[in-house]
């Protein structure tokens, strides 16, 4: 079994709260994941400023367990992707873990000041080459979002090539796919052929108030072994969990940790006609 946190969107610069890292950090050290992704806006404006303020809380993390990080487009503003290699590390990165049979491709979906994100065939064909490995759980990491969610608002920023990756995971059976972005907590399972599936898992903002509807700042908590997955949503205020997704042999449960907006719109008065 593989343990990894993952966090997204600390947005340093921008509604980042100091007691949120700090929170993050502890947690981190009381379980010892065996790796930490971060799926991408570590800062706000992709200044050199922030990137070697936050790369501080950064550092105090990877003292305690394996890192990988991708870009988001918040840190591709204004240049932000040349300092985010020289401070936080390589906008593409693979990571085998040996002694937990597992492999994490982190990729780039960013681009310098564009909001929406694009993968390009160059790192397609790199990403297949990082895979073309025999390890039981296989991981990929980016910022974008490859389906759109729900409660996420109505800006088009998904990925632009979303369906060579769709289809990428199909062919290289990928367990699980990490984004952050949109600041929803959220997740899909697509079951594929021979009783295969890939869980799309999204996390919330993990260290800023820049949440969603009444959603509160969030990081994961994922449990993955031989295709069985666990994954607990924590509370970065006050580090309570509670189950997000539970995914077995042939059953998977999602517990939708908000209202849908159907229901929401079901309860308006608008309809009481």
């Amino acid at each position: 079994m593989v343990e990894i946190i993952q966090i997204s969107d600390l947005h340093y610069g921008s509604e980042f709260v100091p007691e949120y890292m700090e929170n993050v950090i502890s947690y981190i050290d009381e379980v010892r994941p065996d790796v930490v992704v971060c799926t991408g806006d570590i800062v706000h404006k992709g200044r050199v400023v922030q990137f070697r303020k936050v790369i501080e809380y950064i550092n105090r993390i990877k003292e305690i367990a394996k890192f990988l990080a991708v870009p988001g487009n918040h840190d591709a503003k204004n240049s932000g992707l040349v300092y985010f290699e020289k401070i936080i590390g390589p906008r593409r990165s693979r990571m085998i873990i040996e002694n937990k049979d597992t492999i994490i491709v982190g990729i780039c979906s960013a681009r310098d000041d564009m909001a929406e994100g694009m993968v390009g065939d160059e790192q397609l064909d790199w990403t297949g080459r990082c895979f073309n490995k025999n390890l039981e759980n296989r991981i990929m990491a980016l910022h974008h979002h490859l389906i759109p969610i729900p409660m996420s608002g109505q800006k088009f920023t998904t990925v632009r090539d979303a369906g060579e990756i769709l289809e990428f995971a199909e062919i290289f059976e990928i367990d699980l796919v990490l984004m952050g972005h949109r600041h929803v907590p959220h997740a899909y399972v697509i079951s594929w052929k021979d009783s295969t599936n890939t869980t799309f898992l999204y996390c919330g903002t993990s260290t800023s108030n820049k949440v969603r509807a009444d959603d509160k700042p969030s990081f994961n908590h994922i449990y993955l072994n031989e295709g069985d997955l666990e994954v607990y949503m924590v509370n970065s205020t006050n580090l309570e969990k509670s189950l997000l997704l539970e995914r077995k042999a042939y059953h998977t449960e999602f517990r939708r940790p908000r209202k849908t907006r159907i229901e929401h719109l079901l309860a308006s008065a608008v309809w009481d006609e």
